[in-house]
């Protein structure tokens, strides 16, 4: 059997990996089969279980996968530049992580769900979310001290606030609200939650 290099591993996987979340959105991680995903990137199922050992191993690491997005993405906002208002972050934020396609949504909440049964999957979920929270909390607490946000309020408080409106706004993409409405509701209190006046 020839030996696989370990960089066209890692793209198998990455392949793989967006091949089964594709999947996953059109018919929900309860209603994809390995032989969908592998039907879905023109392999056989076999193929996939040289790097997958289960549908739950792949949605294991495609949690860890979109940890390390999210901390890309992070990192982008931290690096913002002086020009920029605190309500424009307050928007990309939105922009940048909230996905308008119900479809991912819906997914989200299907795996939001299997993490009650899964200790691997809500132990990523629950270090994901702690690692939210804690990179909002520095952030207002920065723009506190620059005196750009209310500082009578906790920035802890404003953290787990902001990803509660967050995973709401999911819930009415999903329900079909207009992108445009939930954009505008989000920066709506954000100015409420930092205290900004027009």
């Amino acid at each position: 059997m020839p030996k696989v290099l370990p960089e066209y591993k890692e793209e198998a996987k990455k392949r793989i990996i967006a091949a089964g979340v594709e999947v996953m959105c059109e018919k929900g991680y309860s209603q994809t089969t390995m032989e969908d995903i592998a039907a879905h990137l023109g392999v056989s199922k076999g193929a996939l279980y040289l790097y997958f050992k289960s549908k739950e191993d792949l949605i294991i690491e495609s949690a860890r996968n979109m940890q390390l997005h999210l901390s890309q993405l992070r990192m982008m906002q931290m690096a913002t530049s002086p020009m920029r208002t605190p309500i424009d972050v307050w928007t990309e934020i939105l922009d940048n992580l909230l996905p308008f396609d119900p479809r991912i949504n819906r997914l989200y909440f299907e795996l939001v769900a299997i993490t009650e049964r899964n200790p691997e999957i809500n132990k990523i979920s629950a270090k994901n979310l702690a690692d939210e929270i804690e990179m909002i909390e520095h952030e207002i607490a920065s723009l506190q001290q620059k005196r750009q946000v209310r500082a009578d309020a906790d920035p802890r408080t404003i953290a787990v606030a902001m990803i509660s409106i967050f995973n709401g706004l999911r819930l009415m993409n999903i329900f079909g609200v207009d992108r445009n409405e939930i954009r505008k509701r989000w920066i709506d209190v954000g100015r409420i939650m930092l205290g900004i006046k027009d």
